[in-house]
């Protein structure tokens, strides 16, 4: 197996900045099918960190892959609207004429010189990505309705790109990397909601 993952050359990250988890995810899915790798939701984790590791990495630990975006790029892949895939979780995945129609204009997208991607309008960097998930997420949501005492710890693990079976010094660095990241970019009202998250909820990242 490993022998086989080692065919999956990592692109360039000027190359596949300005494409969606969701079409890396179909691209990757192929790839794997073509190395007859079995389309589990583990073989994917890693071959779409194989091939894009810097879309595909977590916050805080750039030298692992995040099992949580590929995931729910295959959930909104196999919905009812899209169907770009088929298969479920448990069972495994499997592909089908879409997810090789989709696949194959990621390849040519792929194929585009580094300088020309880079160039390409509407492209959305990584921290552009992530604070887009920041602003989708449930936490966000409820926050920014006023609904700030319904938000759940479910709501923060999410935001925060884990589970509620995650560990709470994970979740804590995440969250410290996060507010850098809305620092960087500039981003003052959303610093507030990361800042209202930290104060307000300070004793579930201290749980054990």
């Amino acid at each position: 197996m490993d022998e086989m993952y080692n065919k999956l050359e990592p692109f360039k990250p000027d190359i596949y900045n300005a494409i969606d988890l969701d079409r890396l995810v179909i691209y990757t899915v192929v790839e794997l099918d073509k190395l007859g790798i079995e389309l589990s939701l583990e073989n994917i984790i890693v071959g779409a960190f194989k091939l894009f590791p810097k879309k595909f990495s977590l916050v805080s630990f750039l030298e692992f892959p995040d099992a949580t975006r590929v995931e729910k790029a295959l959930w909104r892949c196999r919905g009812k609207k899209r169907q770009w895939i088929g298969g479920k979780t448990q069972h495994g995945y499997f592909i089908n004429d879409k997810t090789k129609h989709i696949a194959s204009i990621i390849e040519k997208e792929l194929s585009i010189p580094a300088i020309k991607n880079y160039k390409k309008k509407g492209k959305m960097r990584r921290k552009e990505s992530i604070l887009k998930e920041v602003l989708d997420s449930s936490a966000f949501r409820k926050y920014n309705k006023g609904n700030k005492e319904n938000i759940s710890e479910a709501d923060v693990c999410h935001l925060l790109q884990g589970t509620l079976d995650s560990s709470r010094d994970t979740l804590k660095e995440n969250l410290i990397s996060l507010k850098k990241l809305i620092i960087d970019l500039e981003q003052n009202d959303i610093l507030i909601f990361i800042n209202w998250i930290e104060n307000n909820l300070s004793s579930f990242f201290t749980q054990k």
